[in-house]
């Protein structure tokens, strides 16, 4: 095994000891903070490379890394909505037009709520809408609701 390998397997194998961590009276390594192992024995004896244990995540270290993958999915989601906004409004104001900043004059909004709200339906049933009206009406302002509500999602 070159260097490189053993560095790369050090790595993996290793389990980092916080100050206040200790070693339980079965010989695994445990956290301060919520008691749980942070290493457990391979099965039935077994080794690998001479060890007898492996890392093991104790609640601390799951529930830090539940959060940060979750930030992280919150991050590439806000980033893919901002990247289909820029690729679908040639207007960077119709990135604003949200359910949110509607200002109550069109009486059909709760169609687009309605609309957005049950999209899985819509979409398997291949239902859209056909906006009409005189100009100034709201109907791109309508749409740009339901497309940047769906985004969203």
């Amino acid at each position: 095994m070159s260097d490189y390998d053993n560095a790369i397997f050090r790595l993996a194998t290793a389990q980092e000891a916080e100050l206040e961590d200790y070693i339980g009276e079965d010989g695994l390594l445990y956290c301060a903070s919520c008691r749980q192992p942070k290493e457990a024995y391979f099965p039935e004896g077994k080794t690998f490379f001479g060890r007898d244990r492996h890392p093991k995540e104790c609640d601390c270290q799951r529930k830090r890394r539940e959060t940060l993958e979750a930030s992280h999915r919150e991050y590439k989601h806000r980033e893919e909505v901002e990247r289909l906004k820029r690729k679908g409004f040639t207007d960077p104001a119709m990135r604003e037009w949200t359910f949110e900043n509607d200002n109550g004059k069109c009486p059909q909004m709760h169609k687009a709520h309605a609309y957005v709200e049950c999209w899985e339906e819509m979409k398997a049933g291949n239902i859209g809408y056909l906006l009409w009206g005189m100009v100034g009406t709201g109907k791109s302002y309508f749409a740009g609701c339901i497309a940047n509500a769906l985004m969203e999602k």
